[in-house]
């Protein structure tokens, strides 16, 4: 019974952990599994607080470039989520639900400038001047049609290359209407953006209705058992403490609850109550102990004494009733008898 009853709480409160994380994240599920190292700071050793391969990240639904903050914006105040500058976003490529979304760091935001036909980077004009540069063109925020340098981005400090002529080039050669949008850059991807070639992650800009929203929290290492139930642990560098922290989790989880039941029961096998402590700290009713039907109350050696003295008086007496009513009517009639002769 202290088992089911055990089995049933666990059940319940998973519930409830879910469903929390539903109504906080605003979509389903509210959790993705990191199955890739680009998000990592290191390849042979996880933190917590960055994503790392196997950790599990909770997703708040999120469409609005206002309410994100890239990490260009985020230099004046050092703004910063998991162990780097600006928001992380996951997103659908191309805005396709068919494809994996990618979970990736917004770099900047990029404004297509219809009039002059190049880029307009609005961020620029928050950072140091010599944090970028322009190559193949004049040095200016707007209307960029050369490359953007930015250098010393990320936890590695990497020099980072937006190429918009090979961007408008795309656009070009794809038939599509340029279009503004996120540029996307993984932590661990040696400076490398999404959007750097028509081969790479998505080449296009991410729109805002592409966004399934912003990573807001993680649990670390969890993701790993996914990983390994569907034999994509063998394809992607995990860190080995990532294993290692998983095992120890798992066996707290699994240990801590099988041990103070164990505990328990072998208190109360010895007369303790285990919760008597813990009742009285909470101002709770002692604990009811249940009477069986085999074992009856007590009885004193007083009571035990008028019992046995009143049944004593009881064996002397003659019954009454009708078998001593029968045995009067006998001797009467016995007398009337010998009167007659």
């Amino acid at each position: 019974m202290i088992s089911l009853r055990g089995v049933l709480l666990a059940f319940l409160i998973v519930i409830l952990i879910i469903g929390g994380l539903w109504l906080y994240s605003g979509v389903w599920p509210p959790l993705v599994v990191i199955e890739s190292s680009s998000m990592q700071h290191s390849n042979t050793r996880s933190f917590i607080g960055v994503i790392d391969t196997g950790d599990l990240v909770v997703l708040k639904q999120e469409t609005a470039f206002s309410n994100i903050r890239t990490y260009l914006e985020s230099v004046p105040d050092g703004y910063s989520t998991y162990g780097e500058l600006g928001d992380v976003v996951i997103y659908r490529p191309y805005g396709s639900y068919s494809r994996t979304p990618i979970i990736h760091r917004a770099l900047c935001e990029v404004v297509y400038n219809a009039s002059g036909g190049g880029f307009d980077v609005p961020s620029l004009t928050s950072v140091p001047s010599d944090m970028w540069e322009i190559r193949g063109g004049e040095k200016t925020w707007y209307n960029i049609h050369g490359a953007l340098v930015l250098n010393g981005i990320g936890h590695n400090q990497v020099e980072v290359r937006l190429n918009f002529t090979i961007m408008l080039s795309n656009f070009a050669n794809s038939h599509i209407t340029p279009h503004g949008g996120l540029i996307t850059l993984g932590d661990n991807n040696q400076g490398i953006v999404d959007q750097s070639s028509l081969g790479s992650v998505c080449w296009q800009p991410i729109q805002e209705d592409w966004l399934n929203g912003l990573a807001r929290g993680e649990i670390p290492w969890f993701g790993l058992i996914k990983l390994y139930l569907n034999g994509q642990a063998s394809q992607v560098p995990i860190p080995q403490n990532s294993v290692t922290n998983l095992l120890i989790s798992l066996g707290l989880i699994i240990g801590i609850p099988i041990t103070i039941d164990a505990t328990v029961i072998i208190l109360e096998s010895r007369g303790i109550d285990a919760g008597a402590w813990l009742r009285k700290k909470l101002r709770l009713p002692p604990k009811r102990v249940k009477a069986s039907k085999e074992q009856e109350p007590p009885v004193s050696s007083a009571t035990k004494e008028r019992t046995t003295t009143k049944s004593s008086d009881q064996k002397g007496k003659p019954k009454s009733g009708n078998q001593g009513g029968k045995s009067t009517s006998r001797k009467k009639s016995q007398q009337k008898g010998k009167g007659k002769r």
